[in-house]
């Protein structure tokens, strides 16, 4: 390779490494994904437990081995911003590894300049962008499918290119089962090739298992639980989900959308007028281009679609677009220098679009730095954004899908409320309104708005003081008095585990305008009801069931220092009450307990 190519290598690489490792610190403020936390969470487990065995057995081992060093070096009891952003790095260095190897493999099944462009699409992918920017195992499959690639045009008369490529596809599988369409693709090279084809793809086939399970040990010694996560993970993309089942077509046409949209259309022309030249060489070209044709057809049978899944398989695009490129221009170097810059701007500009929402402050964030000053500790927030990311040992933060009507009484019991643009206007009336956040673009995140919920739209309540005489049980009424002597260190407790059916009733004197329910378990959790249901009785006869909306959040994301731990009933909308009785309706594996009851009737505004 002349300098200037070397030069021009180089510059990609760094492009492509500007493009992943800006930003990569985005959404850290938040709790982190589930799908990252994942892999970063059993790692922590391995290293808390001194072994190897990293239990998430729906992935092989290899990816969690690669992380364990960078988490192991920092704070990772659970792992902090740092062990995420580390492990985002690691993924993005696959990433410019990644163009490299599709530079090698476009040099030697095309040309030099075609391996230069072929790195330079991937280097400016969006999809390929934004998968470097998370925790996943798919970027560092791709750079270990380019590898495969490479040592299959290696394949031939000696044994040499199948233990490659029998190393690579077993450590492709070692970080993620999709590797398996790599296997058509070796066995259409080994049958094309000249040489011993039997010894040949036995060989392979042995070099393939020993490497799979060096890197993921666990696969043998854990094989019922490792047997049982390949079933889980493949039950997850054909489970049945109530929804209406999207055809294989649809599928198909979502998955050949995938190529635009990480390539670009100019590249995707010249993917196209690359394939009568990849028909010419079929003995080098139909083995790869079986990659992305097995990788389709066989992702497009599941409802569950992500661009990233075709990521391992579209290193075959970029190198056919550089040689599409190569065929086009012919000699000229002006030619395909033109081509070159049209192909790569269409793409680099959706790249750069994401990384500004990324690199920006998100809407997330900005709801933080106005919310950590505004919030006094133990106020209670509603949100319907996931994972905002204020601190639990500050306020508490109730999540809901949407706001709506029907949500009226629990916003009303909140201090703050952050809703997006989905959420109904009318459950919001009367708010206050502290912040709202525009988005830069898609990727920063959603139209967010902060209110405060001023005194007056708070409901009035009086406390409904309790007489023990009033109050009875399914069982153990010897400590029925125990749940309203005004402390919390003492119980009412049911003798046995929580049943269905059991019961405790309050009998009031006169009738009351029953609103608020709690429950105090004093951070005792394993004595909270499991599921209660509220009966009413207007006359102290009839009991009837009565709608109610949590007034807190569940009993684990109460972790406010200093405020006690309960659950809050809140009657939607307020009944008028002799008597009422709350019901246990599942089971539980501990006694159903309360240390203080506290009831609270709705008082009628003042004229």
């Amino acid at each position: 390779m002349s300098c200037a190519r070397r030069a021009a290598l180089l510059a990609t690489l760094l492009l492509a490494a500007a493009l992943r490792f800006a930003g990569l610190g985005w959404g850290l403020r938040q709790p982190p994904h589930p799908d990252e936390a994942v892999f970063l969470d059993n790692v922590a487990l391995m290293i808390r437990s001194g072994d190897l065995d990293h239990r998430y057995y729906q992935y092989p081992g290899l990816f969690f081995y690669m992380l364990y060093p960078l988490v192991r070096l920092l704070p990772h009891d659970p792992p902090g911003p740092a062990a995420y952003l580390a492990a985002r790095a690691l993924v993005a260095a696959f990433g410019v590894a990644s163009c490299a190897l599709a530079a090698r493999l476009a040099r030697e099944v095309a040309s030099p300049r075609a391996g230069l462009l072929a790195a330079l699409l991937l280097a400016v992918s969006p999809v390929a962008v934004e998968t470097a920017h998370m925790v996943r195992p798919d970027v560092v499959l791709q750079a270990l499918c380019l590898a495969v690639l490479i040592a299959l045009v290696r394949v031939g008369v000696t044994l040499r290119g199948d233990l490659l490529s029998g190393l690579g596809l077993g450590l492709a599988g070692a970080v993620k089962f999709s590797a398996v369409f790599l296997v058509p693709s070796h066995l259409a090279r080994r049958l094309v090739a000249p040489g011993p084809r039997w010894r040949g793809l036995l060989a392979a086939a042995g070099v393939a298992l020993a490497a799979f399970v060096l890197a993921s040990p666990y696969a043998v010694l854990h094989m019922a639980d490792f047997v049982a996560g390949v079933r889980a993970q493949v039950g997850y993309h054909y489970q049945e989900r109530g929804l209406s089942p999207v055809s294989y077509p649809r599928m198909l046409l979502f998955y050949l959308e995938v190529w635009p949209k990480a390539l670009g259309w100019p590249a995707v022309l010249l993917v196209l007028a690359a394939l009568p030249s990849a028909f010419r060489a079929w003995r080098i070209w139909i083995p790869f281009l079986f990659l992305p044709a097995t990788a389709t057809a066989v992702l497009a049978t599941s409802d569950i679609r992500h661009d990233r899944f075709l990521l391992p398989a579209l290193g075959v695009g970029f190198v056919l677009a550089g040689l599409g490129a190569e065929r086009l221009a012919g000699p000229w170097r002006f030619a395909f220098r033109a081509v070159a810059a049209v192909a790569a701007a269409v793409p680099l500009v959706s790249s750069v679009a994401y990384l500004r929402g990324v690199v920006a402050p998100s809407t997330r964030d900005r709801v933080l730095d106005a919310m950590e000053p505004a919030a006094p500790r133990g106020s209670l927030v509603i949100s319907s954004v996931e994972r905002l990311g204020l601190d639990p040992s500050r306020v508490e933060v109730m999540e809901m899908d949407h706001l709506g009507p029907s949500h009226r009484a629990q916003l009303r019991e909140a201090d703050f409320v952050v809703s997006t643009e989905r959420d109904d206007p009318a459950s919001l009336a009367g708010l206050e309104k502290l912040l709202e956040t525009a988005p830069v673009n898609a990727w920063n995140g959603p139209r967010l708005t902060v209110w405060r919920v001023p005194p007056a739209q708070r409901p009035l309540r009086r406390r409904v003081r309790l007489d023990p005489a009033w109050l009875s049980a399914s069982e153990n009424p010897a400590e029925m008095p125990l749940a309203c002597d005004g402390r919390d260190d003492t119980w009412w407790r049911t003798e046995g585990v929580q049943r269905p059916g059991d019961w405790l009733q309050v009998r009031l004197p006169a009738p009351v305008l029953l609103d608020r329910i709690e429950l105090d378990v004093d951070g005792n959790g394993r004595f909270a009801a499991r599921e209660l249901q509220l009966l009413v009785s207007a006359d102290g006869r009839r009991f009837d069931e009565a709608p109610t909306r949590p007034g807190r959040p569940p009993l684990d994301d109460q972790r406010v220092e200093g405020k006690s731990h309960s659950q809050v009933l809140l009657l939607t909308p307020p009944a008028p009450s002799r008597a009422f009785r709350l019901v246990l309706t599942r089971p539980g594996a501990h006694r159903w307990g309360v240390a203080e009851l506290r009831v609270d009737e709705r008082v009628p505004p003042a004229p």
